[in-house]
């Protein structure tokens, strides 16, 4: 995730780790051993995620069924979120993620960039290829190396399989260690959930940044396009409250200016 949270992305607000560990405690989901449910034929991911096992198996997930649980992530979140409908926004984003697309180490992924309408500056990704940027990040970028920059870092996470190895994450962290039955809608919605509410840990941030900073110098951007959006985070009234084991924005700009000085050096 790029920057602060929006106070209008209820129930989907980023919150303290203690209330996300409660949701998967609420879902009742036990995975594992003696698992008796049979996998729906539509959701082929299914038979993956719940055979047996200490734990989620996800771990050897396939790019097309990253790509179907995405799919119907993106449903759900089109129900709980309001999508900006300007069609030549949404063109021209999507022609600057499907740059930074190509240009990144995971092109087996049909990537789609959409727009949330909220005024505040953030962006996350699910999986399977699944970008969202709010319209006030859109706004308030100065240029297009700067969208490009958030884009890529969004990009960068799903090259990295976040959020698969999150969901496996908070399974083992809960001690699932037995099978009680588990829905489709129970799995989308715990994906949704852990895409949305589950903070990713300082290292994944940087991961994110490193790799979408290669992503944004493959396809002709500015290096400083991520850095110079980061500054903006700085100048927020209040700084980004997406939770304590993120690093900091001055953090991340000050490595990242460094490996542009050091790859600079080196050339």
């Amino acid at each position: 995730m790029f920057g602060p949270i929006t106070t209008s992305m209820v129930p989907f607000l980023f919150r303290q780790r203690r209330q996300v560990i409660a949701f998967f405690l609420s879902l009742g989901i036990v995975l594992g051993l003696g698992l008796t449910t049979p996998a729906s034929a539509d959701f082929p991911w299914m038979q993956l995620l719940l055979q047996g096992g200490q734990y989620l198996q996800l771990s050897n997930v396939s790019a097309s069924q990253q790509v179907q649980l995405g799919q119907e992530v993106n449903k759900q979140l089109h129900q709980q979120y309001k999508f900006d409908n300007d069609s030549q926004l949404n063109a021209y984003v999507n022609r600057v993620g499907q740059r930074i697309a190509a240009a990144s180490d995971c092109s087996q992924f049909p990537f789609h960039y959409s727009i949330v309408e909220d005024k505040q500056l953030n962006a996350f990704s699910t999986t399977g290829g699944f970008v969202y940027v709010n319209s006030g990040l859109v706004k308030a970028v100065d240029n297009e190396s700067e969208l490009a920059g958030v884009l890529a870092h969004e990009t960068g996470h799903i090259c990295n399989n976040d959020l698969v190895h999150k969901m496996r994450k908070a399974a083992l962290e809960q001690g699932i260690a037995t099978a009680a039955g588990v829905s489709q809608n129970t799995l989308v919605n715990l994906a949704t959930q852990v895409a949305v509410n589950l903070p990713n840990s300082r290292q994944v941030e940087f991961n994110a940044d490193a790799k979408g900073q290669k992503y944004l110098v493959r396809a002709g951007y500015s290096p400083y396009g991520m850095v110079n959006f980061l500054k903006k985070l700085l100048n927020q009234s209040s700084p980004p409250i997406f939770l304590s084991d993120h690093p900091g924005t001055k953090e991340r700009i000050a490595v990242l200016e460094k490996k542009i000085a050091s790859n600079a050096s080196s050339q």
